[in-house]
């Protein structure tokens, strides 16, 4: 479903006269909905991390770069976002103060974890990455438009284009935000978009195994792991 078609749906729901062209149209209506369609959307992937927007991302060592540029499509990290290295049995730490990365620097031990952060648009390793080490992790794309062309772009720019995620939900974001802002009663209408907002949250990352007994006792999703063999007292 196109821009357009979404926008002429919820122009049908608004009591607007529904329109025959929405980018490029410059009538006050269309030109707020051309706005309004690009915020909602932006709002609807800040809300979760979407697996469809997903992408996995390989850094490899050359046991001098530390600093790594942000992809050209990067939009932000996970909500629960780790990096996973080829050095390490477990997840690297993410320091989100520069004071505690400069004490990282200065302080002199030895590291016996890596760790990451991120500032100037860049991923920055401590410590330095050695030859072929890698380190993977998945980040939120900011390309959430397909073009009529199948190439991907962060905003609506043409009626032909469509949004990657749900346009059921985005025509319903779109409906409740121009009551609100027009001043019109929306609560109903906000109620429906975030109930299905939840159940399309629900059901986007797949089945929910129930699992039923004793845990296992997998390592797997632990903090940190025993990297020897542990045997018993001679």
């Amino acid at each position: 479903m196109s821009i357009l078609d979404v926008v002429k749906g919820a122009a049908t729901v608004l009591g607007m006269e529904v329109p025959t062209l929405v980018y490029g149209n410059t009538t006050r209506e269309m030109v707020e909905m051309q706005e309004l369609a690009n915020v909602m959307a932006s709002e609807i992937v800040d809300a979760y991390d979407w697996q469809k927007l997903l992408v996995l991302k390989t850094f490899t060592g050359d046991g001098i770069t530390a600093d790594f540029d942000l992809p050209d499509d990067y939009e932000r990290m996970q909500q629960t976002s780790s990096l996973w290295s080829s050095r390490w049995l477990w997840e690297t730490s993410h320091l989100t103060s520069p004071n505690d990365w400069i004490e990282l620097q200065v302080t002199p031990i030895a590291s016996v974890n890596g760790y990451w952060i991120i500032f100037g648009d860049q991923f920055h390793q401590w410590p330095v990455m050695a030859t072929a080490e890698t380190v993977k992790f998945f980040y939120v794309s900011k390309e959430i438009i397909t073009a009529s062309n199948g190439s991907l772009k962060p905003a609506f720019t043409e009626d032909a284009d469509t949004f990657r995620l749900s346009e059921r939900l985005l025509k319903m974001a779109i409906i409740y935000r121009w009551k609100q802002n027009k001043g019109l009663a929306y609560q109903q209408a906000q109620g429906d978009f975030e109930t299905l907002k939840l159940s399309l949250i629900d059901k986007d990352a797949g089945s929910k195994p129930v699992v039923s007994g004793i845990p296992s006792l997998s390592w797997r999703g632990r903090r940190s792991a025993w990297p020897g063999t542990v045997t018993g007292a001679a």
